[in-house]
């Protein structure tokens, strides 16, 4: 099996390669690159989906920045002086992954998702992102801000299936949105990612300042997404989870721009369990098979990190390190009626470095190490990873990537994961 996987690897190699040498000339159509009528690289890096100064600047604005008249729909259009600016976009991912580990199997995902963006500006200094697939809307934010003397302030409303309780002023690379990290595999690389710090179903609001390098944010949030006091399992009394993230851009050293920053969650939501994550079958698969799981229970969360980034240019060559370090995340669930009875009980820490260069313009390798500890689990969960990568823009919002991940238990066993991806982005 270990012998046929990296058969299949180096084949897969050969035919990214293969994709590398007959490349077509780059042009930019996603939603808010047609909104600021600049190419894509204006706010991402030349890995594409990771975002540079001038991209977190855009969504710290809520998407209400626009240039010219090329939106799709326009004040205008409608007949009103509202500086409206509405664009939509559509985003396609395939998966195939494969591993040797003995109770694994390979998977192809033709297409892995679909996902329908629509946002942009509302009106000045507000905006709004909404994320739809076939079941739906899967991601919403709106965000209203106002510039002052020293930055920017706001706040967001925001609801989302998978990209956890930060995703409303998030934009740095290092693991807090899942969409901004540099491997694809993030749950075997990324410390946030491993721990569900930066995943899962949240909704929440939050406010925001911004400006000379500082961002700091603070809010509330519960557990779940599309949620309604009336039939969604949410008591009204029970929602009392906040989150802080404190981020800092140093001045610029030469080519290099450094980003620290540090995030935590505490607090609890009582909710009924199948309700809430109704929508989130594979965070939550036993519904049905569970007794407690429609009945009224409290999840109490509590989690801390530090993380940083270095954005710059080696030898010319575009170049991402992020670390994240969750240092302590805590997640209990316990009967609402019987605190003293726990349903489950998790304690984990992580800490990921990760890195990729783009040796051409187009062409990036990464590598990735992760350490994962399970300080509650009564068998040795604990592990480590070492991942390497390979990425190639075909045209702007044309992506292949192929990452391959060892995964190395406690227990002595270790076994491996690649995963091939096409991405593209209308």
């Amino acid at each position: 099996m270990k012998m046929y996987n990296n058969r299949l690897v180096l084949g897969l190699s050969a035919a990214f390669m293969g994709i590398v040498l007959t490349t077509p000339e780059a042009q930019a159509t996603p939603a808010f690159a047609r909104q600021m009528e600049m190419n894509c690289l204006s706010c991402h890096t030349q890995a594409l989906t990771t975002l540079n100064p001038f991209g977190r600047q855009f969504k710290l604005t809520g998407y209400s920045m626009a240039k010219g008249d090329k939106s799709m729909i326009t004040g205008g259009d409608l007949g009103t002086s509202v500086p409206l600016a509405i664009n939509a976009g559509m985003g396609v991912k395939s998966n195939y992954m494969t591993t040797n580990q003995p109770t694994g199997r390979d998977s192809l995902s033709a297409p892995a998702g679909v996902a329908i963006m629509i946002g942009g500006k509302l009106a000045e200094d507000a905006g709004a992102n909404t994320l739809w697939n076939g079941d739906g809307l899967i991601h919403m934010q709106t965000t209203f801000t106002h510039a002052i003397e020293a930055g920017r302030i706001g706040f967001s409303v925001y609801g989302g299936q998978g990209h956890g309780p930060f995703i409303s002023t998030e934009s740095y690379n290092t693991g807090l949105h899942k969409e901004l990290g540099i491997f694809e595999n993030s749950i075997k690389t990324n410390a946030a990612q491993a721990t569900g710090v930066g995943s899962g179903p949240a909704s929440g609001i939050t406010v925001f300042y911004g400006g000379h390098g500082l961002t700091v944010t603070g809010g509330i949030w519960v557990k779940g997404f599309n949620s309604s006091f009336a039939n969604k399992g949410l008591d009204s009394d029970g929602i009392d989870q906040t989150l802080y993230r404190i981020s800092y851009d140093a001045p610029e050293m030469g080519a290099w721009n450094l980003s620290v920053g540090a995030f935590g969650l505490g607090g609890e939501t009582t909710g009924t369990p199948c309700k809430l994550w109704e929508n989130t079958a594979a965070l939550f698969t036993t519904c049905t098979g569970t007794p407690w799981a429609n009945s009224l229970t409290k999840f109490e969360t509590t989690a801390s990190g530090l993380d940083m980034q270095a954005q710059g240019s080696i030898a010319g060559m575009d170049t991402l390190v992020v670390i994240n370090h969750v240092a302590d995340w805590e997640y209990r669930i316990t009967d609402a009626a019987t605190p003293t009875t726990v349903r489950s009980n998790q304690e984990l820490s992580a800490t990921s470095i990760e890195a990729r260069m783009m040796v051409k313009p187009r062409f990036g390798v990464s590598i990735g190490q992760m350490s994962f500890d399970d300080k509650v689990a009564s068998t040795n969960a604990d592990y480590s990873t070492m991942s390497l990568g390979l990425l190639y823009n075909y045209a702007d919002n044309v992506r292949f990537s192929l990452d391959r991940t060892s995964i190395d238990l406690d227990t002595g066993t270790d076994y491996d994961e690649t995963v091939a991806q096409v991405l593209l982005a209308f």
